[in-house]
């Protein structure tokens, strides 16, 4: 399995994180006990050659692409939208990065892009800002398996209505299969056929927001794209993934103890109550902010 994604530093001030990973990075080592010998296609500079090492050691294959500057995402809490450094319109744009192969993953990126041949592709645009079509780069694939959350699918489109969108996307874009991530609701698969099956979240006893999406995606690419099962099956063994790893935080993904998962309904919305103490995060913000 091939991956081309992003290489960037991940920071957050509550729970505490600082680990070097982006959307590439973590879905490869999510992947790699499945996937043995997967490659990761990336940029990076001098700065990361310890990360490197410790990817090649997991036998990751990289193959890697040069740019000017490191790329450090930060957050304020796994729920908050990243401040990004140095911010996109600073960020030198570099030459495509090209992949082909029989199944391949590809994520958006900041610096670049990739040009992807493939006989099974999954495509995850990573944004909501004016979202780049697949094909749009010159890249091809026999099937296309595209991966995003509502967010991206309306922006996408301009609909609100999810099953139109999709089917939007599946007509202009001659993909085979849309998969709509939906938070706590779960997960919509719609495919060409007009078939739409809805796949339920599991239950997490712990929720770190930060790259659940890069793991739904990488995990979704190994069953679908790699293994061949059908796209219903590998988004429901995805939606599993991403409990496990909320709650453990740890990857690789191992999939012995995914069929032990409860799966969940959003119901109706209700009254919450939100109890605050003094270490809050709430009162870290006001304290910091009178800094």
């Amino acid at each position: 399995m091939q991956i081309a994604g992003g290489l960037y530093r991940e920071q957050c001030c509550r729970p505490k994180w600082n680990a070097m990973f982006g959307s590439g990075a973590r879905a490869v080592v999510a992947v790699c006990s499945l996937s043995p010998g997967s490659s990761l296609h990336t940029y990076t500079d001098d700065y990361y050659n310890d990360v490197l090492v410790a990817l090649k050691e997991q036998g990751i294959e990289l193959k890697l692409n040069q740019r000017q500057t490191g790329i450090v995402f930060s957050y304020f809490h796994p729920l908050s939208r990243p401040y990004i450094y140095p911010t996109p319109p600073e960020i030198v744009l570099q030459p495509p990065i090209t992949v082909q192969g029989d199944a391949i993953l590809r994520f958006g990126f900041i610096e670049g892009e990739a040009l992807v041949d493939a006989d099974y592709a999954v495509y995850d645009p990573q944004t909501w800002r004016n979202p780049v079509p697949f094909g749009a780069n010159g890249s091809r694939a026999n099937f296309l398996a595209i991966v995003l959350n509502e967010l991206e699918l309306r922006s996408s489109t301009g609909l609100d209505d999810l099953k139109r969108a999709a089917q939007q996307i599946i007509e202009k874009q001659n993909a085979t299969v849309v998969v709509v991530k939906r938070g706590i609701r779960g997960a919509m698969v719609y495919e060409r056929s007009g078939l739409s099956t809805s796949i339920p979240a599991y239950r997490s006893s712990r929720v770190f927001k930060i790259g659940t999406g890069d793991v739904f995606s990488a995990i979704f690419t190994h069953f679908w794209a790699e293994k061949r099962l059908p796209a219903v099956e590998a988004a429901d063994l995805a939606s599993r993934s991403v409990a496990a790893y909320c709650r453990t935080g740890q990857l690789p993904i191992e999939n012995g103890s995914l069929c032990q998962l409860e799966s969940f309904k959003c119901s109706t919305p209700g009254t919450v109550i939100i109890l605050g103490e003094a270490g809050s995060l709430g009162q870290l913000y006001t304290s910091l902010s009178a800094l």
